[in-house]
């Protein structure tokens, strides 16, 4: 009798169990449900610390979701993500560059948000909008961008370069009225920042990486003659410092150090410089880019994607419009040095009356899109090795030819 009464109130205690006590952040449970939230450049300590009081905040907003934090360095960010999604398994929103929208759309590995989206992405300017969609779906929603413009010394230099004649002149002028100096800089060195500062020419000059259907173009007139101005600052005008020696975020230290005089940058160039436009030692201001046959400049940006293997759309959603809303998207940008991404965004004085950023902020309406290969990192690769070439002193036509048979034969045309 005892023993029988014994298994009657286990077997009570493991009804009442099974019907109470679910795993906390399962669907039906009392507690919380948890997503994840990788974010490149998060392993940095101060960038962490950033990411986790946005987190903070979303989660004092919305007590049922909880948002864990999965940090990483760009450098490991992009085969992280590939790695996970070919073992099956993904964060559930992850940050990372718009550039790779196209292959993990390729891979099934993103959420399409178009039926969520369709509206929020109208609060972007039409470029972000065009880098946020593909094959006539939203894959991703705009994070963060930059404009170009360019940062120049104004105690060397009283009127910025207007053209691209007067930019190879101002360069070779202050470089002859200051031993030791260079007039100008730009990259070269095996890194994503030496093709978009490339294709800021390229654009400039009427020229396309890909046509709408996406076949590549990279070799056509406009490209080669791009090209050739861009390598002439080194082989041929001797106004820069050995490209093929630097990446774009080591021009503003070179700025800073006093060895060169002009450089092409997004805003954060005045964090990476550390110094303010009105400091003794480097004064300096920007200015919109010399103009080719006309004004553009790429427009590179971050974007947030959610993965299509996640359990938690609508969670992952709601963090996503959190993070993106006007209040948080602007003291994220404010805080990180970063253009005003939303459109609404930009008429606050903070950007237009500054007149360091005001700059940037006057070259969005310039901005072009970041091209879209089928898959970036080997096609960055063709496009860093043919500008190296170049620098070298081969032929930037035979160079370009070679780009385009590759970026063909290893099919990285956005078809």
């Amino acid at each position: 009798m005892k023993k029988s009464l014994t298994m009657l109130l286990l077997s009570i205690a493991l009804i009442l169990a099974a019907c109470s006590g679910q795993t906390e952040g399962e669907s039906g449970g009392d507690g919380p449900v948890e997503i994840t939230y990788l974010k490149p450049g998060a392993d940095d300590p101060d960038t962490r610390e950033r990411v986790q009081d946005i987190i903070d905040r979303f989660e004092e907003e919305n007590p049922d979701i909880k948002v864990k934090l999965e940090a990483v360095g760009w450098d490991n960010a992009y085969q992280k993500l590939v790695t996970g999604f070919n073992g099956g398994s993904s964060p559930d929103v992850f940050a990372g560059g718009s550039r790779w929208m196209t292959a993990f759309a390729d891979m099934d590995a993103l959420l399409p948000l178009t039926d969520m989206a369709s509206e929020k992405i109208k609060e972007y300017p039409e470029a972000l909008q065009q880098s946020s969609q593909y094959k006539d779906e939203i894959y991703a929603i705009p994070r963060a961008f930059s404009a170009r413009s360019l940062i120049y010394r104004t105690d060397l230099i009283e009127e910025p370069p207007t053209t691209w004649e007067e930019l190879v002149e101002t360069a070779k002028t202050v470089q002859e009225e200051n031993e030791g100096m260079y007039g100008f800089a730009i990259s070269g060195a095996a890194h994503v920042s030496t093709t978009t500062q490339y294709f800021n020419y390229l654009l400039q000059n009427g020229g396309q990486v890909f046509d709408e259907e996406g076949n590549v173009m990279i070799n056509s007139p406009e490209a080669v003659e791009a090209l050739k101005y861009y390598t002439d600052f080194y082989t041929e005008h001797k106004v820069v410092p050995n490209p093929v020696e630097y990446n774009r975020e080591l021009l503003p230290v070179l700025f800073k150090e006093g060895k060169i005089a002009m450089y092409v940058i997004g805003p954060w160039g005045k964090a990476l410089m550390g110094v303010d436009p009105d400091n003794e030692d480097t004064p300096y201001a920007s200015a919109p880019l010399p103009k080719g046959k006309k004004m553009a400049n790429i427009l590179v940006s971050d974007s947030i994607y959610v993965s299509a293997k996640t359990e938690h759309p609508e969670e992952s959603w709601k963090f996503i419009e959190f993070l993106t809303s006007l209040e948080e998207q602007k003291e994220f940008d404010k805080s990180n040095g970063s253009l005003p991404l939303l459109t609404e965004e930009a008429k606050d004085p903070f950007f237009k009356e500054d007149p360091y950023f005001s700059t940037f902020v006057d070259m969005i309406e310039h901005g072009e899109p970041q091209p879209m290969p089928a898959v970036w990192e080997p096609f960055q690769d063709v496009i860093t090795t043919a500008v190296q070439r170049a620098l070298d002193g081969e032929d930037p036509q035979k160079v370009l030819d070679d780009a385009a048979k590759e970026i063909k034969e290893q099919e990285l045309e956005p078809k």
